[in-house]
């Protein structure tokens, strides 16, 4: 009887993290205590790896214990011999625990294991799952070469409906998204798996009919695509729409946290900062965004300085030219220098961007004008076609300025 019950509550955890995050702790304490309780059988390997996210969430922020339960849990895995388990385990600790601790790149190729065991024992909700995981730290974590990703999104939504796990290919689709509206591709993701539907459709769809998930990951979608193309309004409507999204939505800070997380906490802080610079009424508001992005990329950085050192750097950049302080110049040196040692090609690009623009302030044209041309180089090799239109645009008014033109 007992076995029964931790193989139902095992089938919830999916559902209750995707549907009502606030029961998803308390069905992971469930089967821990039954753990401690009754003994350990292969899905305790599942209940500790749980356990470990949700003390790495925001509740607790605990990353060396929560890596010490991801160890145990991939430890007592491979004791049982339980492989049929694999891409549960692997979803949890590579997507949710690992990811404070370890380089991006080194979980890629664990959820790519993950997703064949779970091809190999009929899991395919995990397996597609793991996929997904897969595609959001390559995308947003790794700057994974943005045609490569496309293909292989392609390839991996085909398997996902095949196997009918519907709901999971839709998330993938926004992914697929990403790499359209990227690399200026005049496609529509959302067609063959939203009826047809425009973003905006789906994302009134999803609102209307209260599916968390759906609506916070195309938010951040949304987010993340409109700020890394400039514009910067839609970027800051959307950082307010998702924000009062949270405030409807009980139990958001209890569940683990994904790359996702990070990557638009990263970016919600560089929003900020820039309308903080406009001095507006609100620039009180935009300004304690940016501090709150900063503190917590602060702490992400003491756990792990590769996957958060080029970003902390460069928050801290834009910081300093907020407040006009010269130490802005070396904070995106060292930025641009951290991204592009721990293999961040699009985060790179990024803060050469930015340094340009900095640059551009202080009336440097000259430096500018390379530090606009490094950020094509790094956006040509990401595929990111539309920001190579970009900065070409501002290359292209800059030259004239600078003196090696006249």
């Amino acid at each position: 009887n007992k076995l029964t019950a931790m193989r139902f509550l095992n089938h919830m955890l999916l559902v209750t993290y995707a549907s009502n995050p606030a029961m998803n702790p308390i069905v992971v304490f469930r089967m821990v205590r039954m753990t401690v309780k009754f003994g350990v059988c292969s899905i305790s390997a599942i209940a500790f790896s749980c356990y470990g996210a949700w003390l790495a969430s925001s509740l607790n922020d605990d990353y060396d214990v929560a890596f010490t339960m991801g160890r145990v849990a991939s430890d007592l895995m491979k004791k049982l011999g339980s492989v049929e388990i694999l891409p549960r385990v692997h979803a949890v600790v590579y997507g949710m625990i690992n990811i404070y601790k370890e380089p991006w790149q080194a979980s890629l190729c664990k959820h790519s294991e993950a997703f064949d065991a779970g091809l190999m024992h009929g899991d395919m909700e995990y397996a597609v799952s793991n996929i997904a995981f897969y595609h959001t730290l390559a995308l947003f974590g790794c700057g994974s070469n943005l045609k490569d990703s496309s293909h292989s999104l392609q390839k991996h939504i085909q398997r996902g409906l095949q196997y009918n796990q519907n709901g999971m290919v839709k998330i993938v689709a926004i992914h697929e998204q990403v790499t359209f509206d990227l690399m200026g591709l005049e496609k529509n993701a959302y067609e063959s798996h939203f009826g047809g539907l425009s973003e905006d459709a789906v994302l009134d769809f999803a609102m209307k009919n209260k599916i968390t998930s759906l609506s916070r990951t195309l938010y951040q979608k949304i987010r993340y695509v409109k700020y890394m193309c400039g514009d910067m309004d839609a970027a800051a409507k959307h950082y307010d729409l998702q924000q009062e999204l949270y405030a409807n939505c009980a139990g958001q800070a209890t569940n683990g946290r994904t790359v996702f997380f990070f990557i638009t906490t990263f970016i919600d802080g560089l929003i900020g900062l820039y309308f903080a610079r406009k001095h507006r009424d609100d620039e009180a508001k935009w300004t304690g965004v940016a501090e709150t992005a900063i503190e917590h990329m602060t702490k992400w950085a003491k756990s792990c300085s590769w996957n958060f050192a080029n970003k902390l750097s460069l928050l801290q950049a834009e910081y300093f030219f907020l407040k006009d302080d010269e130490q802005a110049y070396s904070c995106y040196k060292a930025s641009i220098k951290q991204a592009r040692e721990h293999r961040f090609n699009h985060e790179e690009g990024l803060a050469h961007e930015k340094l340009a623009t900095y640059l551009l302030h202080k009336s440097n044209h000259d430096e500018a004008l390379q530090h606009f041309q490094d950020a094509k180089k790094c956006y040509e090799t990401w595929h990111a076609h539309v920001l190579v239109r970009r900065i070409e645009k501002a290359i292209a008014v800059l030259s004239p300025l600078c003196t090696s033109s006249r």
